[in-house]
């Protein structure tokens, strides 16, 4: 891989792990805005850790060999995020599982979830 390469490699997990770190930063901002709970931080916490460890992991394995397990990974996260935030999201409200700005947050992590996935994508093809 030559220098142009590795560093648009390097620019894709950065923005991975960055969309990653938006999980929690998102609902930081709900929840001062007043329109959440103080624990929605700790749930938009964990997909954030997940997601930057993955990332971080991945580029690991880009720079030293040509594995796939954490590109495969990589691409999994968003998807289980994709699917678990509006299960999770009815479960723990109910009826009111899209009301006072939830509706709002879950669109946002949705979008990040299907743009982690495409990077996951993409990154996961050129390791092929």
């Amino acid at each position: 891989m030559n220098n142009v390469q590795l560093e648009k490699s390097n620019h894709l997990y950065t923005t991975y792990m960055v969309l990653g770190a938006l999980y929690v930063l998102i609902k930081i901002a709900f929840v001062s805005a007043g329109y959440l709970h103080l624990g929605a931080i700790f749930h938009g916490l964990i997909p954030a850790v997940i997601a930057v460890v993955v990332g971080f992991l991945a580029q690991a394995e880009c720079n030293k060999s040509n594995g796939r397990l954490w590109h495969l990974i990589m691409v999994a996260v968003p998807v289980l995020i994709f699917i678990t935030t509006p299960i999770y999201m009815y479960v723990r409200e109910r009826a009111d599982w899209l009301t006072n700005g939830r509706l709002q947050v879950l669109v946002i992590y949705e979008v990040i979830a299907v743009v982690q996935f495409i990077i996951a994508s993409k990154r996961l093809k050129a390791v092929r």
